[in-house]
């Protein structure tokens, strides 16, 4: 294991208190504790492989909501408190005789040196019902120049919810029970009542919501009607002084006893109980009252590492990033440790140039449940070369900060502050992720008798130890990695002769750190970074090669290839290994930490020679870099599964002739068009004769005559034609469609013929002429949802038949099975049935379309008429998905795609891959991967379209005469 950061024992020192009327009221209060978010923001602490069953992150798979990083909104009526006018100074209070004060120990920060208390009343004073007392100041004697006992002047007030208002003036009202926020308050979280956040609001004009620790409420009694009211302070980014949290434990210090030492805000010399009404004061006093006294901006240098991340996600990218370097450099003054250490990470990387990437492309940030790491969304076809490298380079900066930020957690109750570690601190965190290659081994070992959660998809179950299990397992486990840089994969197997080949990326120079942090502070590498990236990448080989010997037991011999920067990149090291010498040798150095050195950083020869593979294909630069290469040869048998489908000409088991109604691989293609008249040039007839349908019309009738002519003597076989690939794997749901069935592929142009003359009729009137060609185009292409679309869109563009529509749409639903088909006949539906008077079966149609999230062209006019709708119902807000399924079924209306299509489905695509034919299966299982958002089914169907081989080859082969 890396050596894990701990901080210095504190000594303790516990201020005296006297128990007054202010302690007293806190016994017997009765906060209102709202259930605004959750404190576990983010991934499990300590090992990241600690829950290696779940992909979901801590907070989902606890149920503790759905946006557990969503801050409080403060609502601000006529600022945060009271004060006297500008011109007069502060009014000064007396207290009563034999007053019995709760006297603040002395807090750091206090530019005035003043002393503070918390008073329940005032001479001729009272406060609002149930307050924990006002904070007060010790007035000034005027003819002493001290502070007298007597006097004093309000400057807030705690109210019986946790929040703490500014004022100079007594109150007579609590301002919470008009939904005014605090400028400070505390949110329990709603996983544990007793738990919660503190937090300010800032003064900087954007009104944002900053936490600065973490309270924990102690009741003796259950509930919050009984037992004394006091408090804990577990984590803080302030100094409270003896208020505060301590910052380490005999047992930290012992079972560490080599890690770095004291965090950012180690003054913290408390965790004592306190009276809660003194901890709010405290917190209040150092982060609200003290700042303004100094003239600084609430809020600097404060808050949670995961408030950032949230809010860098829900800003554009370019304008968070630079509010990031701006908070750690420009504002460096008042900036944290973690500000500093995260601004110099994303200039290094190169994020001054991601606002000129995202003003020619779309790309945005997301933070993966399933491991934490933040993933760059973008389209790999436009940002491609230096940007691409650029853009990656500032993932890997944004991973450093994940790890400090799961490190701080660690250690300070699970808040992740930006205050608990030191810069030197957070650099370790990062420098320690590039170095646990044995946690990662560690990991891929544990999955070794794990349950291949994918081995069953929808009731179909694939062949242990066959091509779907070792796929998928692999998959599985490359997809659970934590990982410093994003690792994009692609691999093949054979499982009947063991082999297998993976293409895995590796990082390029630019994406490694610039600089590193020694005892004389930060010191420039550019010029190793090469090297480092080499040796980053033969180690990441090393655990992509036991991840796939771990995912088939009989997979014995491996090819690994690392291709730069991308997928698709330049191959640049290629490794064969053989599976008894490599788990018997190579994974317990792994294991032992052997990998783990840094002293191998910029030695990638050592890590070659480390590795011992039994061939290989690579070359180092005069740099150490990696140089492009050819890589080893694909296996035989391997390739054997890799021939273009509408070639294959290799026989189906007999099992799935009988399902699919083929008998050959090619039988099963839908891509390959080898008529005369292609499909997309129906279409251009058409709109070439845009303004003479009758010429469109004799010209495609004419196309379509030459075409049946053209059409050979099927026999007993019958003409299909598919939309989509996956829809040639659903005709056993085919009223007729027996074991005996055979199916022929008709031409594209056959189908669009008929689809087009239906238009045409359609627009010129025709119910009956359009009705006509529909009919035909549906018994060519029964499993095609499109025909549905058409004929419901010709009732109600020729007869206004809004009902027929629905009812044409409802059949048609049945069939649907692509997320984009089923989506706009929802759509459709929902107007034809609101048409239809029929307000709740339309409802429930518009909440499902809108509800699976495809953000079509069309989503911004159904969200239009679902508001007014709704308004005519008067209905508040959409149902939810059960309330939704119940409308549908009631109506008869289907719940697409049918778990029988979804089912055969799963069934045809599973038993595809196991006898060897995957090419015919990707979109099958791209499919059942977006209907269940199950991101390891995409992965899965990459590498099933495109193996190991050349991207832009496969994708030349799938239509060679088009």
């Amino acid at each position: 294991m890396p050596n894990m950061l701990r901080f210095h024992q504190i000594t303790r020192y516990i201020a005296q208190t006297t128990e007054t009327e202010s302690e007293n009221a806190a016994h017997h209060a009765m906060p209102t504790l709202m259930p605004e978010d959750t404190r576990n923001m983010q991934e499990p602490l300590g090992n990241p492989y600690q829950n290696p069953e779940s992909t979901q992150s801590a907070q989902s798979a606890a149920g503790l909501g759905t946006d557990p990083f969503s801050p409080v909104t403060p609502v601000s009526v006529g600022g945060q408190g009271q004060s006297a006018p500008a011109n007069q100074p502060a009014q000064t209070y007396q207290l009563p005789f034999l007053a019995k004060v709760s006297r603040l120990a002395p807090i750091p920060g206090d530019p005035t040196n003043s002393r503070y208390g918390i008073v329940m009343r005032l001479k001729d004073v009272s406060q609002p019902q149930n307050g924990l007392g006002y904070i007060v100041r010790f007035a000034d004697d005027p003819a002493t120049g001290r502070q007298n006992n007597k006097q004093v002047q309000i400057i807030a007030w705690i109210s019986k919810s946790l929040k703490v208002y500014p004022t100079t003036v007594p109150l007579t009202n609590d301002p919470s029970t008009n939904d005014v926020e605090g400028e400070l308050h505390f949110d329990a979280w709603t996983d544990q009542k007793n738990l919660g956040a503190v937090r300010i609001q800032s003064n900087d004009g954007l009104n944002r919501t900053i936490t600065i620790g973490e309270l924990q409420l102690d009741f003796s009694g259950s509930g919050y009607s009984t037992g004394s009211l006091n408090g804990i302070a577990t984590a803080s980014s302030v100094d409270l002084g003896p208020y505060g949290p301590a910052n380490a434990t005999a047992a930290t210090a012992a079972t560490n006893p080599a890690a770095l030492a004291t965090p950012a805000h180690a003054a913290n010399t408390g965790s004592a109980r306190h009276p809660l009404n003194s901890l709010l004061a405290a917190f209040w006093l150092a982060a609200a009252h003290f700042p303004k006294l100094r003239g600084e901006q609430l809020g600097m240098g404060a808050g949670r590492i995961v408030e950032i991340f949230q809010n860098m996600q829900n800003k554009p990218l370019a304008d968070a990033l630079d509010e990031i370097i701006w908070r750690g450099t420009t504002n460096s003054n008042t900036a944290s440790p973690f500000e500093r250490f995260a601004a110099r990470q994303l200039i290094e990387a190169g994020a001054g140039q991601i606002r000129e990437i995202t003003a020619e492309h779309n790309l945005d940030v997301v933070q993966l449940d399933s491991t934490g790491q933040f993933w760059m969304r973008f389209n790999r076809n436009e940002i491609t070369g230096l940007q691409r490298d650029i853009v990656l380079s500032v993932e890997g900066a944004l991973n450093r900060l994940a790890a400090a930020s799961r490190i701080a957690a660690k250690y300070d109750n699970g808040m992740g502050l930006v205050t608990t570690l030191t810069e030197a601190q957070d650099y370790r965190a990062g420098f320690d992720e590039l170095h646990e290659w044995d946690t990662h081994t560690s990991f891929i070992q544990s999955r070794a008798d794990a349950r291949n959660s994918n081995l069953t998809v929808r009731g179909a179950t694939a062949a242990r130890g066959g091509m779907w299990d070792v796929m998928s397992r692999f998959v599985d486990i490359c997809e659970r990695l934590i990982l410093p840089y994003r690792v994009e994969y692609r691999c093949d197997a054979n499982p009947d002769t063991g082999e297998m080949v993976v293409n895995f990326t590796v990082p390029t120079s630019l994406m490694m750190p610039a600089s590193v942090l020694t005892d004389s502070g930060w010191v420039g590498i550019r010029e190793q970074r090469a090297a480092q990236a080499a040796s980053y990448a033969l180690r990441l080989a090393g655990i992509i090669a036991q991840a796939a010997f771990t995912a088939g037991t009989n997979i014995t011999s491996l090819t690994v290839n690392g291709t730069l920067g991308s997928v698709t990149g330049a191959p640049v090291l290629s490794l064969a290994f053989t599976r008894t010498p490599f788990m018997m040798g190579t994974v317990p150095a792994f294991m032992a930490g052997q990998f783990n050195d840094p002293a191998l950083d910029s030695d990638p020869a050592a890590v070659l020679q480390m590795l011992r593979p039994s061939a290989q294909v690579i070359s180092f630069g005069p740099d150490r870099g990696l140089t492009p290469i050819t890589a080893l040869p694909i296996p035989q048998a391997i390739l054997a599964h890799r021939v273009p489908l509408w070639h294959d000409d290799r026989e189906l088991p007999d099992d799935l002739k009988a399902l699919l109604g083929a008998d050959f691989g090619r039988d099963l293609d839908v891509m390959y068009d080898g008529a005369s008249i292609k499909g997309g040039e129906i279409f251009q007839i058409a709109e070439q004769n845009e303004d003479s349908p009758m010429s469109a019309s004799l010209e495609i009738e004419s196309a379509l005559m030459g075409l049946q002519s053209e059409m050979p003597d099927l026999g007993e076989r019958k003409p299909l034609y598919c939309e989509h690939p996956l829809m040639r794997l659903l005709v056993a749901n085919l009223p007729d469609h027996t074991p005996q069935t055979r199916y022929v592929k008709a031409p594209d142009a056959l189908y669009n013929s008929h689809i087009a003359l239906a238009r045409i009729h359609r627009d010129s009137g025709d119910l009956d002429g359009s009705l006509a060609q529909l009919q035909q185009a549906l018994a060519l292409a029964p499993t095609t949802a499109q025909p549905f679309v058409d004929e419901s869109i010709t009732y109600v563009d020729i007869a206004g038949d809004h009902a027929k529509g629905a009812d044409v749409l409802t059949r048609g639903l049945a069939v649907a099975v692509m997320p984009g088909d089923v989506n706009f006949m929802y759509y459709r539906l929902a107007y034809s049935l609101w048409q239809t008077n029929n307000r709740e079966a339309a409802l429930a149609c518009y909440a499902f379309m809108l509800g699976m999230g495809l953000h079509a062209q069309y989503e911004e006019a159904a969200e239009v008429e679902v508001r007014e709708l709704m308004q005519e119902m008067g209905v508040d807000s959409l149902p939810d998905m059960d309330a939704v399924t119940h409308t549908l079924n009631k109506h008869g209306i289907p719940v697409a795609p049918l778990t029988s299509q979804t089912e055969l489905l799963a069934k045809a695509a599973i038993r595809l891959v196991d006898a060897g034919f995957p090419l015919a299966a990707d979109e099958a299982v791209w499919a059942l991967g977006a209907l269940s958002n199950d991101d390891r089914l995409g992965a899965l169907r990459q590498s099933l379209r495109f193996g190991v081989l050349d991207e832009d080859a496969v994708l030349a082969s799938e239509r060679p005469a088009n």
